[in-house]
């Protein structure tokens, strides 16, 4: 072996003689290449002879040839420009005796000597040229009119979009644009060295590897730490250009990226949340991914310009292990699809282009609201119509119950089902975003309405949306009274029993007890019933006007009781109809957890109805203490009532008695009235043994009605139904 490295070594030495040095310093000439033994490196590796001049200008003067004219650039420094000197890298080597070979082979031609691509192709310290993806990574390798293509239709476009919104970026966003396009560019050098053997697709995989380390990893800033504004724009523009040239590394890729989002992220786009019915033994995120593409399919979102993305971190951000452990439970599956916005400066494959896909910039215009409106449109049209199988593929199909569509600090829920009318509702509860909580669906929460009259007291009817016969024992020529409960409660709880059937003493009228039991009894998820009060809220509306489309209820007197978070169901109610439909609401001790920092679009307020009565109980505890309608009633400071010992739960149910006791009696519940809510709460400065002002209850004087929050004081000590006088 070391008779041959010799003989090598003279044959090497005499071929150098005979074909002389390629690259003079004085002479050069600029352009060629060889296999050399540069000093102070290790081992033999290519170069390319540049002169001090062209080294100079692309290199703002960083690299020069020292005191000749023209020097050699090994491919290592070129490749690696921060490398130390030394060793050469491995894609760097050369073989010198079958270079010499090479070279006696072309017969000192030097033409043939010479690179391919432009001299400057090799320079590793270039700007922001987007020119040398076409001009040298295509020019070298040919790629473009293959299936493999790469270096126009992804490096030089991506390039090109970043550059021509560069300005639009933060200081540290635009830091990250230079570094990463230098950094990938610096990796890829290496391909358009004479050795390299790389093909088409071994050209792409390289590039995939090298924009993905240099996007995330290796460039300075890294993404992860760039502001929400800057990582918006860089994930939207790649999105679309990573599926079409790297469609096999697609979902990996991106799901690097996702991981980096900041939650910001996610709040400035339009988020669709669908519930989807869960296949056995079906993982998902399969689920989400089949989903979200089935749907893009079926309503065409590329065609349409809407850019979108599945959410697969929504279940980790949106929702406790104890939630997604309970959605599992009810055999569906959340999946999030998110969509980019007019701000956003967007890039996608042009559908002109039927065999090969190239890439265009919208315009902003074309992510507005206009089209956001009118795939809501289509969907809850797919939900009236009953359209609710999306197709995957021949082996897969799922039905979606519902969607919510997320925009900032407000979702719209819609839902649909056979049996069910089709709703949506826009949920302005903050505490959607605060506890990470959605509404279940009509067909969980399963509200049932069941109507009482004086000739079925004791057993009422069903009233359905799906049978329409039911209806007819509606009479729309008499008052009709809706009896909401609340939290863990029941239509079957002693106190709705009883208030019914005061009513019918009393009044000839229909009376609908609504039972949403299964969206209202969790034990440890109040947050849960509250997000349904909404649901529930917008059911019972449907319910109303399907009374007067079909049993023609448009003139009849309509007084709607609701207790705790029934009586915010009862708000959301009268909200949910474009005209005051309701005559009356009376809150029995409205909720107060969740409610007390709502605005009045959020909670039962005085606008919900004709005339909004409240009696307080409990307020400041289980209860809202504050005024809310247009007459609030305190009774014995509407904290704790007598005979509760202190026990919230006792003061809170106490108004079901009071109210059926002012439904049996109208000589009772004399109150009056307060200048502030300090004196209601404690009565100091009134004197009760003046004429009432008003009476509470069943028989409150509505014509008392000047202005909303007219609060009132008044005591008693009835405990029991059997006290009323």
């Amino acid at each position: 072996m070391d008779i041959y490295n010799s003989i090598s070594l003279v044959i090497i030495t005499y071929l150098n003689l005979a074909y002389g040095d390629l690259c003079d310093p004085n002479k050069g000439p600029e352009g060629t290449y060889d296999c050399v033994h540069i000093p102070k490196y290790d081992d033999y590796q290519w170069a390319v002879c540049l002169s001090s001049q062209t080294l100079r200008k692309h290199t703002f003067g960083f690299l020069n040839c020292k005191r000749s004219a023209y020097c050699w650039l090994p491919c290592t420094k070129s490749v690696y420009p921060k490398s130390v000197i030394g060793h050469v890298m491995q894609e760097c080597k050369c073989d010198p005796i079958e270079n010499e070979r090479r070279k006696r082979s072309l017969h000192g031609n030097i033409q043939e000597m010479k690179v391919t691509v432009p001299n400057e192709c090799y320079i590793p310290a270039f700007t922001n040229n987007c020119e040398w993806y076409s001009n040298c990574l295509e020019a070298h390798s040919s790629c473009e009119q293959t299936d493999f293509h790469y270096a126009v239709s992804y490096g030089k476009a991506i390039c090109s979009i970043f550059l021509e919104t560069f300005d639009s970026f933060s200081e540290d966003g635009k830091y990250w644009i230079t570094s990463s396009q230098k950094c990938i560019s610096d990796k890829l050098k290496s391909i358009l060295m004479p050795n390299d053997t790389s093909d088409c697709k071994n050209v792409r995989e390289l590039a995939y590897i090298a924009h993905t380390k240099c996007y995330l990893n290796h460039s300075k800033p890294q993404f992860c730490n760039l502001q929400h504004t800057d990582q918006m724009k860089i994930y939207w523009s790649i999105k679309q250009v990573y599926q079409n040239s790297f469609s096999e590394h697609f979902d990996d890729a991106m799901a690097e990226f996702r991981s980096c989002l900041h939650n910001d992220v996610y709040g400035e786009q339009t988020e669709y949340i669908f519930y989807v019915k869960k296949d056995i033994d079906t993982s998902p995120k399969a689920i989400e991914k089949d989903f979200a593409s089935s749907l893009a399919n079926q309503f065409a979102f590329s065609s349409h310009g809407l850019d979108w993305d599945v959410d697969l971190q929504m279940s980790n951000r949106m929702r406790t292990k104890r939630e997604i452990d309970f959605y599992s439970e009810k055999k569906y599956q959340p999946v999030g699809i998110f969509v980019s916005q007019q701000r956003v400066k967007l890039v996608e494959r042009s559908s002109r282009a039927l065999v090969k896909h190239r890439l265009r910039k919208t315009d902003e215009s074309e992510y507005d609201e206009t089209f956001l409106a009118s795939f809501d449109e289509s969907i809850t049209n797919a939900l009236k119509d009953n359209t609710l199988e999306v197709v995957g593929n021949a082996m897969s199909k799922r039905k979606w119950l519902g969607f919510i569509r997320k925009s900032g600090a407000i979702f719209r829920v819609c839902f649909g089902r056979s049996f069910f009318p089709w709703l949506c509702i826009i949920s302005v509860l903050k505490l959607t975003l605060f506890s990470k909580v959605l509404p279940d669906t009509p067909e969980e929460i399963n509200p049932t309405f069941t109507l009482y009259t004086k000739n079925n007291i004791d057993n009422g009817i069903s009233l359905l949306f799906s049978d329409l016969s039911t209806l007819a024992h509606f009479n729309p020529s008499k008052s009709t009274f809706i009896i909401i409960h609340g939290y863990r409660s029941n239509g079957d709880s002693d106190w709705v029993k009883h208030m019914t059937s005061s009513l019918l003493d009393k009044t000839d009228a229909n009376v609908i007890v609504v039972d949403w039991k299964n969206g209202a009894d969790y034990l440890a998820r109040y947050n849960q019933a509250v997000a349904n009060t909404e649901v529930v809220g917008k059911i019972l509306a449907l319910m109303v006007g399907t009374l007067e489309k079909h049993r023609g209820a448009t003139e009849t007197y309509i007084h709607v009781i609701g207790h705790s978070l029934g009586a915010h169901i009862a708000g959301f109610a009268g909200k949910s109809h474009k005209l005051t439909r309701y005559q009356r609401i009376t809150g029995l001790d409205p909720a107060g957890p969740f409610f007390n920092k709502e605005k009045a679009k959020g909670r039962l307020s005085a606008s919900d109805a004709h005339l909004v009565d409240v009696i307080h109980t409990n307020g400041g505890a289980f209860g809202y203490l504050n005024p809310l309608g247009h007459l609030d009633f305190y009774p014995n400071g509407g904290v704790l009532q007598p005979e509760c010992d202190f026990l919230s739960t006792c003061s809170h149910s106490r108004v079901h008695l009071l109210f059926t006791a002012s439904i049996i009696s109208d000589r009772i519940f004399g109150a009056k009235q307060c200048e502030s809510l300090r004196q209601c709460t404690t009565g100091k400065g009134l004197d009760l043994e003046e004429e009432e002002d008003n009476k509470m209850g069943f028989y409150t004087d509505v014509t008392k009605k000047r202005r909303v929050n007219t609060m009132y004081y008044l005591q008693t000590n009835i405990t029991d139904l059997n006290d009323v006088p």
